[in-house]
């Protein structure tokens, strides 16, 4: 039986965080060119953000303050979803068996937690070799109206149900670095990061300017150490760049960027 394999394309690598709702078509192509020969030996269960275009909705939404909490959650979804049919597009146009999986549609929430889990379509979908694709969204809320699932709360929601091999993290940068690699020459990327050596990188990480730029990588780390602590079929969690063929290095368990084990 294939393993299962969770990978997120950063919604800063899939679309241009300086403009409005603008996605990167060509790398969105290029990653699926190199992810396709990997749905021949894992299942994929693929995520991607919402970068310039869910981010911009929920800026916009913080300003008007004119809108209550599900007409918010809807707003953010609609235009989450419009980045989720350009990549899904896209994908089916090279040939990959792409599906929507929003998880508005998988995920009700009560009180900013999981309250009910809507998985069955979704299982049947991953384990006949389909491409299931899903990203971060504003899903419906008992109590608040809506409520916000990054692509990392979406994967650590359904984590317990699909147990995961291994979860690949693309970035904007090769890892996790002990300051803001795009400012400071001196910066290091950290090979590996394991709860023995957790708290001298988490002083790193919280002094440098680098945790802002890569999307809140301090509680990204946090996230995924806790996952694989608590989680013994998951071998690992692996940070790392969108360089071509650190994709498939990272899912087939070579050694790139930075890896988060037990």
């Amino acid at each position: 039986m294939a393993d299962t394999v969770f990978i997120k394309w950063g919604g800063s690598i899939i679309t241009d965080k300086t403009a409005v709702r603008k996605a990167n078509i060509d790398t969105i192509r290029r990653l699926g060119t190199e992810l396709k020969p990997l749905l021949d030996d894992y299942r994929i269960l693929l995520g991607h953000g919402s970068g310039s275009f869910g981010h911009w909705a929920a800026k916009e939404y913080a300003h008007l303050k004119r809108s209550g909490p599900k007409e918010y959650a809807a707003r953010v979804h609609a235009v989450a979803a419009e980045l989720n049919h350009i990549v899904v597009s896209e994908l089916v146009s090279l040939g990959l068996p792409a599906f929507h999986f929003p998880p508005s549609a998988i995920i009700f929430a009560n009180d900013d937690h999981p309250s009910r889990l809507c998985f069955g379509a979704l299982t049947e979908v991953l384990h006949r070799g389909y491409l299931p694709v899903t990203y971060g969204d504003a899903v419906p809320d008992a109590k608040r109206g809506g409520a916000i699932f990054s692509t990392e709360r979406v994967f650590f929601t359904m984590n317990p149900v699909f147990k995961p091999k291994r979860i690949v993290l693309i970035t904007s940068v090769d890892g996790v670095f002990t300051a803001d690699p795009l400012k400071d020459p001196d910066a290091e990327r950290i090979p590996e990061i394991t709860p023995e050596n957790f708290k001298e990188i988490r002083t790193a990480l919280g002094g440098s300017h680098g945790v802002d730029v890569t999307g809140g990588m301090l509680s990204k780390v946090e996230t995924m150490l806790a996952l694989v602590q608590t989680s013994p079929w998951l071998d690992s969690v692996v940070i790392t760049s969108a360089e071509p063929g650190n994709m498939e290095r990272a899912v087939r368990g070579k050694r790139v960027g930075t890896i988060i084990h037990r």
